[in-house]
């Protein structure tokens, strides 16, 4: 039987693809109510808006 550590890791421990977080950007995005609500479950997930357009560069000082 698997340990109290393993079950946790199990459960906290996902490898997602760059293509899944991409797509989990753009799906709290779009129930987000705003950009503040956005910007806050973002971070709960360990996810930042710049996964959802990794393509595109950043804006130039």
């Amino acid at each position: 039987m698997p340990t109290k550590d393993v079950i946790d890791y199990q459960l906290t421990a996902v490898d997602l693809s760059a293509d899944q977080r991409r797509r989990a950007v753009i799906t709290v995005a779009s129930v987000a109510r705003d950009a503040d609500d956005c910007a806050g479950l973002l971070d709960a997930l360990g996810l930042s808006a710049a996964e959802a357009f990794p393509d595109v560069p950043a804006p130039r000082m």
